[in-house]
């Protein structure tokens, strides 16, 4: 191989607008890597922008200035200079200069320039196609010719003008998109069927190409190839109707623009480095736009299959993809490639697969390419993906019958069961070993990330493919060996085998050892299976004994676990032959894995313990419905689970010890004495049970060893566990017994005597909380077994149960007294509370003459465990209301047995005794004091509370039926209740406000009494206006209290009144409450608390309207228009310079309410008026807001009453148009001229217009 010294060498080249690139081209200039041309023409490309637009500074005469607009005092932006920063006049707010900029922007001109287009030429269609019919086809086309010449001649015109660039490079872009249709246009006429046509068909053709040759020439970045291939595109649409010609034309333009596309980017590339996706030039918009038009016209217009056209998008496609792989600037040609490809692909794979197959490896070319340039996981993902449906493709490619042969042989050989599909789970066997030799490949080249990527992809497939031949035995078998050998050829071919693909390849060989066996003996019975299964664990354990070999030794001894679990799960196999048998042979598990425990050389012996208790815990439900299984089971866990807690000294293992040791005892005992066992002796049992643990729990405490110590806290763990269910039956024998008379046992005396027995025997000991709750239960349980015995009397049991609580809470303070450290354990303070509240609720299974003397005492022992404690007070607080609950059952159960009467009368009295209770309370707190232990406050907070129960009651009973004289207990009870709030009051204001509703409520009340409903309701607000216009004034300092409450319920409760009243106010008390809250607003200095007289005035006028049958839209947005422009002027925030933009907001808020309900009115008219006037009286309104902003310098009214006056205006021009149809097209025209116009003068005069737009908008800032 010869050297060749001067092979010029190609630099790519990715090029940003970078300053500091300048000095690097230089540099590289200097040492002779790029020539003088190469660097001219990067700058040229991609160093360069347009010049800002400097108007010359020329003396004009009047006539050439008179459409510039002069402003005074106000100095015109000048162009930046690179030497100073540009300084912009801050005359405006930041958010109107950057609209103004935005809109100046080109792409907004160049929109204005797209809408003014479209609006031209959609509305000269529709004036076209009105009269279209008196054309001739010749005349149809000479409309659209006429309108590319226009567009030519006119960016001809703008490109001479210096301000007017982007317009005609607009124009000229729709020239050139404009010249491809009318050559479509020219073949679909069929012009040269006409004579004129003949002449016009020629004259407008190549006309149409020296304009085209025009305006690319012109542009930098098209080529003669560029022009020669826009060309033939456009006269690649005549000849249409020829047979086959469109197919033709079609492939010959769509190869020649991606062969255009191909040449032009290499060309650059050697040239400059330059990529295709670097910009976009004239010449590749053109034929773009002419290639999707042809492809377009291909399958829309001449129905060409799509199929036949899913090579050529393939390989135009695959061009695009190749073409910009390496640009990082490409992304959009490459995915424009790639959607060609699949479009492709999806037409061609249907009918013909063979092109699908050409569009698959081009897709499988640029995925591997892509793969091993970028070295992403997705581009590995998609070519498995792409290769798998490639080897779908070339079985579709096989002819049919040959498939059908292949298909019938493996029929003959394998059978019939779910054939054909199990042979794809050989057919695409080679597919998983050819991706595996792409993991190696990519892990040779140092890919590892890829290379498992891709061997998981193969384990997927392969997976896949055992699932779909699993329904055929034979396939089966063949699958799974060629599965075990790849995964074994794998493992030897590596130097060091992950752990991961050994246990793969050892479950494969497991796998297909199991499924030889099934399809040489198929016959085999469940027994003979589960005998495999355990052999086989057995075996995999012994293996995995010993110093070598590590990883497969481990695989092993976690696979015979899986073996293990696998037989387990056959042991429910209802096919299993005699089960009791093989449910004590499968106790070889757990035997083998105690015995792996021991031995020395096993890795993981604490493992095997554990996996030994699962095992024993697993088989236990199995066995335990036969007798002997059951024991034999049992006892075998006993001593399995003695060698396990031996090498386990963990509680867990313990409990689990001793609990199989309970159960090989229960069992025995059942087993021995079953038939003469009641559920009494049961208990009797379960209550000895825990005080033999305890007993035993004594004696392991004596020790100091791990194993002794958890063994000591699972006795006691037992024991506990077992007192539950004990006391837990006793209970239940109890609320039966006293349910069921004739329900008795003196076995549960006994098993309540054993288990109190056993927990004072554990509170000796151990004495804690739990235990004294347990004890506490079993001497209630004791007592009530006993006394269930005598007279099932609830009333004896509830006495019984009150006296414990007395006895234990006198018992506790009378051992607290004699100890001077820790006095209480905190279950002596809960065991009273529990015996009382028992016996409180046994108590109450009836209600009779003696209930509240039971809820006072369990009062009174709650009072006595208050005391104690600081921390106690809430008992003593629930404790003093249960003493008032006492006294209320007492009253209740007298009130009961009266005859006759009314329930606000009962409600009076039981309100009459709360007050009393709360004036008792005060009257004799200073005796209270000391022996409930509480405060003057906490004492105060209570009868406060009973006042409050006093003012529930008493409004329960306003709601409720009262007598005559229940009416004046009831004032008298309420002004009571009214005066204690008030005589509170003097110090705290809202006791004041809550005496002032209460006194509020009685007098309300009186008033009902003594006056008509009716008169009532329609003068209430003005009657409550009276009294709170004394509240209001009078000199309640001096008397002793806060005016400030008085005053502030005085303003309230007129508004509440009219609340509660509603429409049965009437209209003169909504006037005098609206001018009594306009004398507190100005009395106060509050303008705000006049919004309520504004709205209740409102609400009086809205009542009126109604009475009146006024119900015009147009007056209530008057009304709420004022209201709210009322709210504008006035109210202070607003009106401070904070608020100026939250106020302008209001008043457009106000006076768009008025002016578009004016216009909504106008449309549908006002009965008696005339239309015509309500449309003048509405553009009146709209020039009276216009007058008074001006006059006022208010903005909003200016805003929208010139709105309003616009939209009334247009509204009268669309009702012509309606009569006039063709007008509105011909204004279609006019507003594209016009803003065609707007974009030209903002192009073109882009200084004074932004100077006269800021010098307006700077004005109307400063208004208000």
């Amino acid at each position: 191989m010869t050297y060749r010294a001067n092979r010029p060498i190609e630099i790519i080249l990715r090029v940003y607008p970078d300053s500091a690139l300048l000095e690097g081209l230089d540099l590289w200039l200097s040492l002779g890597l790029l020539t003088e041309i190469q660097v001219r023409r990067l700058c040229q490309e991609h160093l360069t922008c347009p010049l800002p637009t400097i108007a010359p500074v020329v003396t004009s005469s009047p006539s050439e200035t008179a459409d510039i607009v002069t402003v005074p005092d106000l100095v015109l932006p000048t162009p930046p200079t690179p030497a100073a920063s540009t300084t912009i006049a801050k005359s405006k707010p930041a958010r109107s200069s950057g609209l103004l900029q935005s809109f100046m922007a080109e792409v907004s001109v160049l929109w204005l320039l797209f809408l003014g287009v479209f609006l031209i030429v959609v509305s000269s269609a529709v004036l076209a196609a009105s009269q279209w019919r008196n054309f001739s086809p010749v005349g149809q086309y000479g409309i659209l010719f006429a309108y590319t010449l226009v567009f030519w001649v006119i960016s001809a015109w703008a490109r001479r003008q210096s301000n007017l660039q982007l317009t005609a490079r607009m124009l000229q872009v729709t020239t050139l998109l404009i010249i491809p249709v009318n050559f479509w246009m020219m073949d679909g006429f069929k012009l040269w069927n006409f004579p004129l046509g003949w002449i016009v068909a020629p004259v407008a053709a190549l006309s149409l190409t020296a304009i085209l040759v025009n305006l690319l020439e012109r542009s930098l970045s098209a080529s003669r190839l560029t022009l020669a291939n826009s060309i033939g595109l456009s006269w690649l649409h005549w000849g249409w109707s020829l047979t086959n010609f469109p197919l033709i034309a079609t492939y010959i333009g769509t190869i020649g623009t991606a062969l255009t596309l191909f040449y032009q980017s290499r060309r650059r590339r050697v040239e400059a480095g330059v990529s295709i996706s670097n910009s976009i030039s004239l010449g590749g918009i053109t034929i773009t736009f002419a290639t999707l038009l042809l492809v377009g016209r291909a399958i829309l217009a001449a129905k060409i299959p799509i199929s036949n056209l899913g090579l050529a998008l393939g390989i135009c496609g695959w061009l695009l993809g190749w073409l910009s792989r390496r640009e990082r600037t490409g992304e959009i040609w490459s995915n424009l490639g790639w959607v060609l490809l699949l479009a492709g692909w999806l037409v061609a794979v249907a009918e013909i697969p063979q092109q699908a197959i050409a569009v698959s490896v081009l897709a499988l070319w640029l995925l591997a390419d892509r793969l091993f340039l970028l070295k992403q996981a997705a581009d590995l993902i998609a070519l498995f993906l792409v290769g798998l449906q490639s080897f779908w493709l070339l079985w579709r490619a096989i002819p049919f019958p040959l498939r059908q042969e292949v298909i019938a042989f493996g029929i003959r050989l394998a059978g019939n069961e779910f054939m054909p599909q199990a042979l794809i789970g050989l057919g695409v066997f080679p597919y998983v070993i050819l991706t595996l030799v792409l993991a190696a490949y990519l892990r040779r080249q140092e890919e590892e990330g890829l290379a498992l990527q891709a061997e998981g992809m193969a384990l997927i497939l392969g997976l896949f493919l055992t699932i779909v031949s699993y329904f055929n035995p034979l396939v089966r078998v063949i699958n799974l060996l060629l599965s075990f050998i790849t995964l074994a050829v794998v493992v030897i071919l590596r130097t060091a085998a992950g752990t991961g693909l050994i246990y793969l390849t050892h479950i494969a060989g497991l796998v297909t050892i199991a499924a030889w066996i099934n399809y040489g003996f198929p016959n085999l019975t469940v027994n003979t299976w589960l005998l495999i299964l355990l052999g086989g664990a057995i075996a995999e354990w012994i293996f995995s004994i010993g110093t070598n070999w590590q990883q497969w030794r481990r695989s092993s001894w976690h696979l015979g676990l899986v073996l293990a679990a696998i037989s387990y799960t056959q042991l429910f196999n209802p096919a299993l032959k005699n089960p009791t048998d093989w449910y004590l042979a499968w106790l070889v598990v757990p035997a083998a894995l105690t015995l792996l425990s021991y031995l020395p050389n096993f890795p993981e012996p604490k493992l095997a313990n554990w996996l030994s208790v699962t095992a024993l815990l697993a088989i236990q439900p199995l066995t335990i419905i036969s007798t002997t299984p059951r024991l034999v089971s049992l006892g075998i866990a006993t001593i399995l689970m003695l060698l396990n807690t031996q090498n386990l000294p963990e509680l867990i293992a313990a409990l689990l010890t001793v609990g199989f040791g309970l159960c090989f005892g229960g069992a025995a005992i059942w087993e021995v004495f079953s038939p003469r066992m009641t559920i009494g002796w049961w208990v009797t049992v379960l209550a000895i049970a825990p005080l033999i643990l305890w007993l035993l729990h004594s004696w392991l405490r004596k020790g100091s060893s791990r194993l002794r110590q958890v063994y000591t806290q699972a006795t006691d763990a037992w024991a506990i566990a077992l007192t539950i269910p004990t006391l837990t039956f006793l209970i239940g024998y109890n609320v039966t017994a006293y349910w069921y008379p004739s329900v008795t046992a003196f076995e549960f005396i006994v098993a309540s005597g054993f288990i109190t027995v056993g927990l004072v025997y554990r509170c000796w000991n151990l004495p804690t909380n739990v235990s004294f709750y347990s004890l506490a239960l079993a001497v209630e349980l004791l007592v009530a077994s006993i006394i269930a015995s005598i007279n099932r009397s609830p009333v004896w049991l509830a006495i019984a149960t009150l006296a414990l609580g007395l006895t234990t809470q006198l018992a506790g303070d009378f051992v607290a007294g004699r100890r001077v450290t820790n006095p209480y354990l905190s279950s002596w303070h809960a065991i009273p509370i529990f015996y009382a509240i028992l016996g409180l609720i046994i108590a109450h299974h009836k209600f009779d003459t003696y209930t509240g003397l039971y809820t006072l005492a369990a009062a009174l022992v709650g009072i006595g465990i208050g005391r104690r404690n600081v921390n106690f007070k809430p008992i003593s607080y629930l404790s003093i209301f249960g003493v008032s609950a006492a006294a209320y059952e007492l009253l209740i159960y007298q009130l009961m047995q009266a005859k006759a009467g009314n329930p606000g009368d009962g409600l009076t009295l039981l309100a009459a005794l709360a007050t009393a209770i709360a004036i008792s309370q005060r009257l004799f707190a200073r005796w209270l004091f000391p022996y409930l232990r509480l405060d003057n406050s906490e004492l105060k907070a209570i009868a406060h509370l009973h006042w409050v129960a006093g003012s529930g009651l008493i409004l329960l009973a306003l709601v409720s039926s009262l007598s005559t004289p229940g009416e004046k207990i009831w004032l008298a009870v309420t002004t009571i209740l009214a005066a204690y709030a008030l005589i509170q009051g003097r110090s705290t204001a809202s006791w004041t406000y809550a005496g002032i509703v209460e006194l509020g409520i009685a007098i309300a009340y009186g008033l009902h009494l003594v006056l008509l409903d009716a008169v009532l309701l329609n003068w209430s607000a003005a009657i409550a206006c009276f009294f709170a216009y004394f509240m209001y004034v009078l000199p309640w300092t001096s008397w002793g209290w806060s005016a400030t409450p008085w005053q502030n319920s005085a303003m309230l409760l007129p508004i509440s009144i009219i609340f509660l009243n509603g429409s049965s106010v009437s209209i003169q008390s909504l006037l005098l409450v609206a001018a009594f809250y306009a004398w507190i607003a100005k009395a106060r200095s509050q303008v705000r608390l006049s919004y309520l007289s504004v709205g209740l005035a409102n609400w009086a006028t809205i009542r009126i309207f109604n009475a009146q049958s006024i119900t015009e839209p147009l007056w209530y947005a008057l009304l709420w228009g004022g209201s709210l422009l009322y709210v504008a002027q006035i109210d202070p925030e607003l009106r401070s310079p904070s608020g100026r933009e939250t106020r302008h907001l209001l008043r457009c808020l106000a006076i768009g309410l008025i002016c578009f309900t004016a216009l909504y009115q106008a449309e549908v008219g006002i009965y008696g008026i005339s239309p015509l006037f309500l449309g003048f009286l509405t553009i009146g309104l709209a020039i009276v807001a216009i007058l008074i902003g001006i006059a006022l310098r208010v903005r909003a009214f200016l805003y929208i009453g010139t709105l309003t006056f616009i939209i009334r205006v247009l509204r009268q021009v669309w009702l012509f148009i309606n009569d006039y149809s063709l007008f509105l097209w011909a204004i279609g025209i006019v507003v594209g001229s016009l803003l065609i116009w707007i974009a030209l003068t903002f192009e073109a005069r882009r200084s004074q217009a932004i100077a006269f737009v800021q010098y307006w908008m700077t004005e109307l800032e400063n208004w208000e």
